[in-house]
């Protein structure tokens, strides 16, 4: 095949891989408009509050959610696009799902977080708490307490409401935000060893 041909051919799949990404994306905002309208009993477009404990209570298997936990969902996803309404949108409700999501499969480990961690059993990872956990997941290296309030400080902030402590629905957050510095921290060492080295 002459390289003009190949050229083109290769333009050609490319176009059809950007056309069934651009039709995947039309099928879900499709999906979550139907979705949002079957809950939306407001008729405005948009989940309030109660609309969205329904749809939660649904995908949690016909298991209301706490009154804290869809509050708690409805911030994380209406924060998202900057625009905070306590209504949510399409892009808030795939938020709100992912979001929902990850908490419930790891709830379990979220209880075990809590039951070795939560000292005085209030419910809150405080700095201290948060630092044993950090620790641990450290393998028994005590972080820095800088880096421990950036940790408490991104996931305490994650819905809005801060409190000076990590909630059961920010733990999963927090361990994120642990893991994501670790590896930045990591990469920059690697990026700095090249560099001594080359």
């Amino acid at each position: 095949m002459p390289v003009g041909a190949a050229a083109a051919a290769g333009g050609y799949r490319a176009a059809q891989k950007r056309q069934a990404a651009a039709n995947v994306r039309r099928q879900e905002e499709v999906k979550l408009i139907n979705l949002i309208a079957r809950y939306d009993k407001s008729n405005d477009g948009h989940l309030d509050k109660g609309e969205l404990g329904d749809l939660l209570q649904d995908v949690n298997n016909n298991v209301r959610p706490s009154e804290e936990e869809i509050q708690w969902v409805l911030q994380v996803a209406d924060r998202q696009d900057g625009n905070v309404s306590d209504q949510l949108g399409i892009a808030d409700v795939q938020v709100a799902i992912n979001t929902w999501r990850a908490y419930t499969e790891n709830k379990e480990h979220i209880d075990q977080v809590f039951e070795k961690y939560d000292k005085d059993k209030s419910g809150k990872l405080e700095f201290e708490d948060l630092k044993h956990m950090l620790t641990d997941l450290n393998d028994g290296v005590a972080p820095p307490d800088s880096e421990v309030e950036h940790v408490l400080k991104k996931a305490d902030s994650k819905d809005g409401q801060e409190d000076g402590a990590v909630s059961r629905m920010e733990v999963v957050y927090a361990v994120a935000i642990w893991y994501a510095r670790l590896d930045a921290l990591e990469a920059q060492k690697q990026q700095t060893s090249c560099c001594v080295v080359c």
